[in-house]
């Protein structure tokens, strides 16, 4: 009985570190490059403050509202998590798409060339690939209007959505973790907060595809038996 408790309490205590360190670095991420961008002072400014919003913030919560261990919101059935997790990721592409456009404008205006470093390459090809991500989950929300054209079983269509979404992450990890390489990010965030974005970045990353993999590779691979 006492090592059952035990087990149970040591339990707790992991599940509130990783709740922690989930909503902590989701939201600690961005309020360290909005300091160093200070929105507003100039076009580029709004580039790093809508991608650190959308694809820390907004993303990261928008994942794991799914899970046991990291959800605010664990005695909410799955239909609302289902709507609510629309509702973040939409808006967190959104602020993506948002930040694209601003980089775009902003090196039309300055006479600078489009992706001719490995972030800005990787970058459009992130974006892209979460825009179709997206699409996906649109099709899995909406799959009752939709069921009959794609002729995909919505288990094997939330299943696809899922565990392609570990692909989206791992995209935008890369590109957050070369966004800190740039002469910008070197130029403007102190020593001390770099690496803090840094751990911030990793951390996300390791909850959203720790989540991910013990949640739906067990499924994939009772589809495939």
């Amino acid at each position: 009985m006492w090592s059952r408790n035990k087990d149970q309490s040591e339990f707790c205590v992991v599940s509130c570190l990783t709740k922690m360190v989930a909503h902590v670095s989701a939201m600690l991420f961005p309020i360290i490059i909005i300091y160093s961008a200070t929105p507003g002072s100039s076009l580029f400014s709004w580039h790093p403050t809508l991608m650190s919003i959308g694809c820390t913030l907004l993303m990261v919560e928008g994942i794991v509202i799914f899970s046991k261990s990291s959800s605010l919101f664990p005695q909410k059935n799955r239909s609302w998590k289902a709507s609510f997790h629309y509702l973040l990721m939409a808006s967190g592409v959104s602020c993506v798409v948002a930040g694209l456009v601003v980089i775009y404008i902003n090196k039309e205006q300055s006479g600078k060339s489009h992706f001719k470093t490995w972030h800005g390459l990787l970058g459009i090809i992130t974006v892209g690939y979460t825009c179709a991500q997206s699409a996906g989950g649109a099709l899995a929300k909406y799959y009752k209007y939709v069921g009959d054209i794609i002729k995909i079983k919505l288990t094997d269509l939330k299943l696809y959505h899922a565990t392609s979404g570990l692909l989206a992450y791992l995209l935008v990890t890369t590109t957050m973790i070369l966004a800190l390489q740039t002469n910008w990010a070197a130029s403007n965030i102190h020593w001390l907060l770099w690496y803090a974005s840094l751990a911030c970045v990793c951390s996300s990353a390791l909850v959203v595809m720790t989540h991910i993999t013990t949640t739906y590779m067990p499924k994939s691979q009772q589809t495939k038996s």
